[in-house]
């Protein structure tokens, strides 16, 4: 048995369960609340903690015990996500999901659950369930793919050889966007794994590593609301979303599936696991 649970950002400590910090709960309530959401999956699994050699080496001790069927990976923000993804699909080859856990805007503290270090990751090893995972980008509308040059891996110098944060302001100012809204226009890799882009003392800033090309694209807010809902309406998934698409959304969502959002987002394209931003994500466990 497996036992998951997530909670706001102010009771992330009361938990009793694999899970992390969320920045409120869809259809349950926001992030003022005190609150926490329990599912127990009768699969079983494995939980590792610690620093991320450490999940690596607990990832692959099991892995030679038998097969890894699914992964959830909660991190703590300590940076360097899309490495470690690619380091454990190395070792367990099987569909993750998972995301970033919420951080308390009161205190500071991460959410993170269980163990408090840089990450922890459930691996699903029971063959009498079958496990399905989904991703998707709401950004529909691809403007352009660009070029981009970086200083480091999480800071944007050029797009198409014109200064990033410029760059991004014409566009902006050419779709009737305020300077500041970094939700509606972002960058994605060229598997449609969205960056969530910030400016910080004039440089662009993302919370995913990006990539030397990447498409520009856009989502018109009439259409946000009815695609989250349709995601997340479903019962049977557990659904990571990211906390900046909530802000989004002009109501609550109605849904009673074990629904986050959480500081970036784990998605499985083409069979690996990449970390993102501001995308959705889910994973169904049924009984085969």
């Amino acid at each position: 048995m497996t036992n998951l649970c997530f909670t706001t950002t102010v009771a992330w400590d009361q938990s009793n369960g694999f899970g992390c910090a969320s920045l409120g709960l869809p259809g349950v309530c926001g992030n003022d609340e005190k609150k926490t959401v329990a599912r127990q999956i009768p699969a079983e699994s494995v939980t590792l903690t610690g620093n991320y050699a450490e999940i690596l080496a607990g990832a692959k001790a099991v892995a030679e015990k038998g097969k890894v069927y699914a992964a959830i990976v909660v991190f703590g923000n300590a940076g360097g996500e899309n490495a470690f993804l690619a380091d454990l699909y190395k070792i367990i080859s099987c569909p993750v999901v998972g995301g970033g856990a919420a951080i308390d805007g009161a205190t500071g503290r991460k959410g993170l659950i269980p163990g408090g270090g840089e990450g922890a990751v459930l691996l699903f090893t029971d063959d009498r369930f079958a496990y399905e995972v989904e991703t998707q980008c709401i950004h529909d509308h691809i403007i352009k793919t660009c070029q981009i040059t970086t200083a480091d891996p999480r800071t944007i110098l050029t797009i198409d050889g014109e200064d990033g944060a410029a760059f991004l302001a014409n566009k902006k100012a050419e779709l009737g966007l305020k300077q500041e809204d970094f939700e509606h226009l972002t960058l994605s890799d060229m598997d449609d794994v969205n960056a969530h882009l910030s400016c910080v003392d004039g440089q662009i800033k993302s919370g995913r590593d990006v990539c030397k090309q990447m498409k520009l694209r856009y989502v018109k807010q009439e259409t946000v609301y009815e695609t989250m809902r349709a995601f997340y309406d479903d019962e049977d998934a557990i659904v990571f979303g990211c906390a900046g698409l909530s802000g989004l959304l002009e109501k609550p969502l109605d849904t009673k599936s074990l629904g986050l959002f959480l500081f970036g987002e784990v998605c499985t394209v083409n069979g690996k696991p990449e970390f993102g931003n501001l995308m959705l994500s889910k994973l169904k466990i049924r009984r085969k």
